[in-house]
């Protein structure tokens, strides 16, 4: 009987960090770029039970004793694209993130709003350098243009190559925050089949309506759990004052 409230309460467990997952999209439904996240579940290991009686032991079968999330897995698939008509917004089309330089290490972004700091430099929301080919990007000049393998031009004249880069072990990459992804390991440029999108910006590939359903999900999963740890403790109880009789 312990063993299945043991096994209710890791459901219980199990349905809240999928709740913080489904809050979290929905929270970043209007975030520039913004890649959804889901916990994935996993049961432990199955154990074999035995019935003990006269007869001897004999095997009764399997039993699971529960589950626990084994990752908060990324969905990298793309979103929407829309159009806003500024020169520094930027999207990559197909594979790909941003490299963009911070105080403590280089991170990937999908995020591509960007804008010019006082220095005259390409930079993200946050005052970090977007990075090109030879470090930050230098924007001195009235016009700027970016071609679609990534070329700035301004005032016609070529400055700087902006990197658009895949790591080579995506899934070692790390949410951090501010739409950034921490990654170990090396990465490379990506080829002809991804292109820079000036004048757009990606959405965040959150649907609005999956994730409520999803919610819905969770919270009758999470009420099951509950009643069934509420039913065992009344047996439990019952058994106790049974045992005092």
């Amino acid at each position: 009987m312990y063993r299945g409230l043991y096994t209710a309460a890791s459901g219980m467990n199990y349905q809240l960090q999928r709740q913080d997952a489904v809050a979290n999209n929905l929270a970043n439904i209007d975030t520039t770029g913004y890649k959804k996240d889901e916990a994935i579940g996993l049961s432990f290991r199955e154990r074999l039970l035995y019935a003990i009686d006269r007869r001897g032991i004999q095997p009764i079968g399997y039993t699971s004793p529960g589950v626990d999330v084994e990752e908060i897995y990324t969905d990298h698939t793309a979103g929407n694209y829309v159009v806003t008509d500024n020169p520094l917004d930027l999207a990559v089309s197909g594979e790909g993130f941003f490299l963009v330089d911070a105080e403590n290490g280089p991170f990937l972004t999908r995020s591509g709003n960007f804008t010019c700091n006082v220095e005259g430099f390409l930079v993200t929301t946050e005052g970090e350098y977007v990075l090109g080919e030879t470090g930050p990007i230098a924007l001195h000049g009235e016009q700027v243009n970016i071609a679609a393998d990534g070329m700035v031009y301004v005032d016609n004249e070529p400055a700087a190559r902006i990197l658009v880069v895949m790591p080579e072990e995506p899934a070692a990459m790390e949410k951090v925050g501010h739409n950034r992804f921490r990654f170990d390991g090396n990465w490379a440029r990506v080829g002809i089949e991804t292109a820079v999108l000036q004048g757009k910006l990606e959405q965040a590939n959150v649907n609005p309506i999956a994730e409520m359903v999803k919610m819905i999900e969770v919270t009758r999963a999470y009420e099951a759990n509950q009643k069934t740890i509420s039913v065992m403790d009344d047996l439990m109880r019952a058994a106790s004052e049974l045992g005092r009789v």
